[in-house]
């Protein structure tokens, strides 16, 4: 019988061990958080001589023309398709969070003390929007940048609420609160 006893003891010792390892692996990683970037931009009126010019939409085909998406922005204030996903979101203190563009534009994933406009004249004249003073920051719109197709990561954001607008497209807004 003792040696039953010391048996069932040394496994359920065993299985607290590795219990509290997983428990502490588990807090030790503070884990990936992801956004996406999303547009439905029509390759053939965007890329073409009514849109914004060549090159400005990577899609197959399809999608939202030019000029409904100028149509959307008059009636709505915003083009739908056109957005951050989720529209906000919790991370861990020591997370990472990776934005990841899957429409067919470029677009900048840019932290703003205050969503507002972006650094498009034009787009801002439709809106009735005057441009974030962080588009007069040298160089944050273009380490801002996530091309089509491609990741960009964040890792070390203090703790709080951060708000991150495209300034491209300035109705695509996220806020990532840390902590």
């Amino acid at each position: 019988m003792p040696r039953i006893c010391l048996r069932l003891a040394g496994v359920l010792v065993t299985a607290l061990a590795v219990g509290l390892g997983v428990v502490a692996g588990a807090m030790g990683s503070a884990g990936v958080r992801q956004v996406e970037a999303l547009d439905a931009c029509d390759p053939a009126t965007f890329n073409g001589p009514g849109g914004p010019g060549p090159g400005t939409c990577d899609r197959p085909s399809g999608g939202v023309t030019f000029s409904d998406f100028i149509g959307q922005l008059f009636d709505r204030g915003e083009a739908p398709a056109w957005r951050f996903s989720p529209g906000g979101l919790t991370l861990a203190p020591g997370g990472t969070l990776q934005v990841a563009n899957r429409g067919g534009e470029d677009h900048t994933f840019t932290e703003v003390a205050s969503f507002g406009g972006g650094c498009v004249a034009k787009l801002n004249e439709i809106l009735g929007l005057s441009p974030v003073p962080e588009c007069s920051v040298p160089g944050l719109f273009d380490s801002s940048l996530v091309e089509d197709g491609d990741t960009l990561e964040l890792k070390g954001m203090a703790p709080g609420v951060h708000r991150f607008q495209c300034l491209i497209h300035p109705w695509m807004r996220t806020t990532v609160t840390v902590g």
